[in-house]
Formats: C-alpha cells, structure tokens, sequence
C-alpha cells in the first residue's frame, strides 16, 4: 500500500460499509418475510422454475466445492496419523483413501442428522471458530506485541468480552436445540 498512513481510515470504511449492507439485508428479508423467514434463504423464494434452478445450481456448486474444504482439514489429520506418504507404499496409499472417505462419511451423517438444527449448528461452530478468529486471537496477539497496560487492559477486556460471547452462543445453541420448529419440506407436494 502507498499510503499506509490511510490504512485505518480505509479498513474503517470497508467495515462500515460491510456492516451496513449486511444489516440492511437482514433487516429488509425480516421486513418481507417477517416470521417465516428461514434458515436457508433459498427456502424464501418463491415456488417456480426459477427458483429450482437457483436451489439446482447452489447445490452443484457445494457439492463440488466440498473436496476443496475437504482437503485442508483431512491433510492436517493425515499428516498426524500417517507417518509415511502413500506414494510409494500402496498400503499406506489405500489407508489414506480409507481414512478420507471416512472423514466425508462422517460430515455427510452430520450434514443429514443436523439438518433440522442447521441454525444450531451453525451457531455452535461459528461460536467455536469464528469468535476467537474474530476477539479472541487477535486480540492476545496485541497484547504480546504492546507496551502500554491502557492498550493491554482493553485487550484483555476485548478477549474476554470475546469469551462472554462464545459461551453465550455456545449455551443458546445447545438449550435450544431441538425446541425450534421443523424446517419446511420443499420436496413435498402438498396436496
């Protein structure tokens, strides 16, 4: 960047900006859809041709893109249980591919099992992942690099509150698991 001076005034506006059309979104889907808003937005289109092209092709596009989320996730593990690389030993080869399609096993029961609780789930990992990523870690990174304790005390309050927020989400995730309403069965014809 030319200008790093400008850093902080350009991230501020982006995440402005951000914030605002991401509120606006939610806020505008609440508006029209009002209660019966769901989960997955594609289940607030209405019925027609289109629609099940729209839901047709984000389909393909998770189903291909799965092996790509896939691979990081599985080589970390592989490089801990497998000592050895498969490429001249066929046995470890052949373990390897087991060991994968396991794993794709594995996230397909819970994909199908967790269905009904998507909203949950998705709260429970993003509690766990996205959290610290976003007040956590950060956060604990200034505070090895800073000097000053004002700087040092709001980082370790700002870790906190990023705490608070993780257990929070964490337990309004699990005592409402199960207490939400089926989601809607759009593969059924009501007569």
């Amino acid at each position: 960047m030319t200008h790093q001076e400008k850093f902080p005034r350009v991230l501020s506006a982006v995440m402005t900006v951000c914030i605002v059309i991401f509120c606006g979104i939610a806020a505008l889907s609440y508006m029209a859809f009002g209660e019966s808003v769901e989960t997955v937005i594609l289940l607030n289109l209405p019925d027609g041709a289109p629609t099940i092209l729209v839901q047709l092709l984000y389909s393909l596009a998770i189903m291909l893109s799965v092996p790509l989320q896939l691979y990081p996730a599985v080589r970390i593990f592989e490089d801990n249980v497998f000592p050895h690389s498969g490429k001249g030993n066929l046995v470890v080869k052949w373990q390897k591919n087991l060991f994968r399609a396991m794993m794709t096993t594995v996230i397909a029961m819970i994909a199908i099992f967790g269905a009904e609780q998507l909203d949950n789930f998705i709260a429970i990992i993003g509690a766990f992942s996205c959290t610290p990523l976003s007040f956590i870690y950060p956060t604990l990174m200034h505070f090895k690099i800073t000097r000053s304790k004002w700087t040092r005390a709001k980082d370790l309050a700002l870790a906190g509150v990023g705490m608070g927020i993780l257990v929070y989400v964490t337990y309004i995730g699990i005592i409402s698991w199960g207490a939400s309403p089926p989601p809607v069965d759009k593969c059924t014809i009501n007569p």
